[in-house]
């Protein structure tokens, strides 16, 4: 095996919630019933000790539940887990470890259990102040019940809360956001995740002609973007990727980790992975490999796994190919790419000095006609020294077409 110990983050995928939002496009299901739940956090922890014969090789700093609605399962569901990650896996002791709720289900009681299982930060999915705002993107709790999560979440010593906040809601006027901005902002959580409402095909939302309606001008959205940028930095919030805004030493590591190219695992339903593997000749190969959709199958697969099997070097590479789908070697124009397009969501934007690095030519030599296109058009800057490049405030508001332009 590789004998350098490497950085692994580690996402986990818990696909329940208590009912669907209306704009929710993610793989997850509503109201599961708990026999459900529990063969699937089983199958889960299967899935996870299986990376026992190679989790020697990293050292994980980020631990981030996600889904569906991890908070909505029985707290000792996620105690299981944790325990099978450390059994499994060196933790580094300061490892951020991320679980995302709704305020509904983060109980006084529950939110301890988190923190003695080595749970560090919250991520509450409030999205809106207003009720009947919520009421119509079918989300399941109230601004209230979201008032007394945050109070449970610091009285259970949480120091590293991010609250999610949703512009472009159905009726949404400038005054009805920034009331839910200020009144965030007066709970001075560390962290603020504000996105702009999408409408996904094939949701509720999307077929809601009435609500679709009353949904905001993009224009009137752009507007409350720069108006959140202005009021949370005026309150030490900065801004470090389009939709991401903390205050010092609160920036996400886990999403950091997406943005910058670095390995991560996802286990559970459907979750995606993007790791090195070595070939017999000890070359490394980066992977992209995602997990089964269907839970029955997901279940059935993890169940009866008892961990890797076969000898040598690709050791990880045979479980891989075996137990999940869509393998995808990445080609060196695809990680230039990834390089680009995920990077310049950041404020401090990409460096040249570390694309030499990564991929031995110069950024100019692969993209410089795109980087000239963009710099005269005033959407793309560079910092004093010429080496970092980021998008200027008119390039974040077209962000999709700038980027897309990285496409080799």
């Amino acid at each position: 095996m590789n004998q350098e110990i490497k950085d692994l983050s580690l996402y986990v995928h818990i696909p329940f919630c208590k009912a669907k939002c209306h704009y929710c496009d993610f793989l997850s299901f509503g109201g599961m019933d708990y026999a459900m739940q529990r063969e699937y956090v089983d199958a889960l922890c299967k899935e996870i000790a299986a990376y026992r014969a190679v989790a020697q090789d990293y050292m994980i700093r980020t631990i981030f539940f996600g889904g569906g609605t991890p908070s909505y399962i029985e707290a000792n569901l996620i105690v299981q887990i944790m325990d099978t990650i450390q059994s499994t896996f060196t933790v580094a002791s300061d490892a951020e470890i991320t679980m995302e709720g709704n305020p509904d289900s983060l109980l006084l009681d529950k939110l301890k259990v988190y923190a003695q299982a080595g749970v560090n930060r919250l991520s509450i999915g409030l999205q809106s102040v207003h009720n009947e705002m919520l009421a119509k993107l079918g989300r399941v709790h109230s601004y209230e019940q979201f008032l007394e999560a945050f109070q449970n979440a610091r009285e259970a010593g949480f120091q590293n809360i991010n609250v999610d906040v949703m512009s472009g809601l159905p009726g949404e006027t400038m005054e009805s956001y920034m009331d839910t901005l200020q009144k965030v902002i007066a709970l001075q959580p560390e962290h603020i995740s504000a996105y702009s409402l999408i409408v996904e095909e094939d949701t509720p939302l999307s077929e809601n002609e009435a609500l679709l309606d009353t949904i905001p001008s993009e224009e009137e959205d752009r507007a409350m973007y720069a108006k959140t940028k202005k009021l949370l930095l005026e309150h030490g919030y900065y801004r470090y990727e389009i939709s991401n805004y903390a205050k010092s030493g609160f920036a996400c590591k886990h999403n950091q980790v997406y943005w910058t190219g670095g390995e991560y695992l996802g286990v559970g339903l459907s979750a995606a992975s993007y790791m090195t593997v070595y070939s017999a000749e000890g070359q490394g190969k980066s992977l992209r490999f995602h997990g089964v959709e269907d839970i029955r199958e997901y279940i059935g697969r993890f169940s009866r796994c008892e961990g890797m099997w076969g000898l040598g070097e690709e050791i990880l590479y045979e479980f891989v190919r075996d137990f999940y789908r869509d393998l995808h070697f990445c080609r060196r124009k695809d990680e230039m790419e990834e390089f680009m397009f995920l990077g310049l969501r950041m404020m401090e934007g990409v460096s040249k000095t570390e694309y030499r690095k990564r991929f031995g030519v110069e950024m100019e030599f692969t993209y410089g006609a795109v980087l000239e296109k963009y710099k005269k058009q005033g959407l793309l800057l560079e910092d004093a020294t010429g080496d970092r490049v980021f998008l200027s405030e008119q390039g974040i508001d077209v962000s999709n077409v700038v980027m897309a332009d990285f496409m080799l």
